[in-house]
């Protein structure tokens, strides 16, 4: 399912056509392809983003999830809690490492003040436990169950 934000104006990347014979197989996506699969904004990358992720074979990594969130409040201005929203309903459709840690993340993205790869590191704090050390980032210390 297409997650679209919006469309958002177009893309001066290079047409990419999605090799038949890779389907079916896992595929490890970037930005990029989030990007385009979420903004619907260019109508070849966007249909081979969706036949990508639709096959529903694509996974990536938590930090994608934080490029995406800051290029999408940054350059596209959305925001945060729509981000949010997006990345959550992303989920749905993709793998990523630690799955609960960018669920949370992208819940306090969208509820809160912190860049994306604080709030990944607070979930890792929060649910997993694991001491987080930080300097000058007083609002993030509190945050933090130290």
């Amino acid at each position: 399912m297409n997650r679209s934000l919006n469309n958002v104006s177009g893309t001066d990347d290079a047409a990419f056509e999605f090799d038949e014979t890779v389907a079916n197989r896992p595929h490890l996506i970037d930005e990029t392809v989030i990007l385009r699969y979420l903004l619907d904004d260019d109508p070849q990358l966007s249909k081979t983003a969706r036949e990508v992720i639709g096959e529903g074979t694509s996974y990536t990594f938590p930090s994608m999830f934080a490029r995406v969130a800051v290029i999408l409040r940054d350059v596209y201005g959305v925001p945060r809690s729509q981000i949010a929203v997006a990345l959550i309903a992303l989920l749905d459709d993709i793998t990523v490492r630690d799955e609960d840690i960018v669920r949370y993340a992208c819940r306090l993205f969208g509820s809160s003040m912190f860049d994306f790869l604080d709030c990944l590191i607070i979930g890792h704090n929060i649910l997993r436990g694991e001491p987080v050390i930080s300097f000058e980032k007083p609002l993030m210390r509190r945050a933090l169950s130290l």
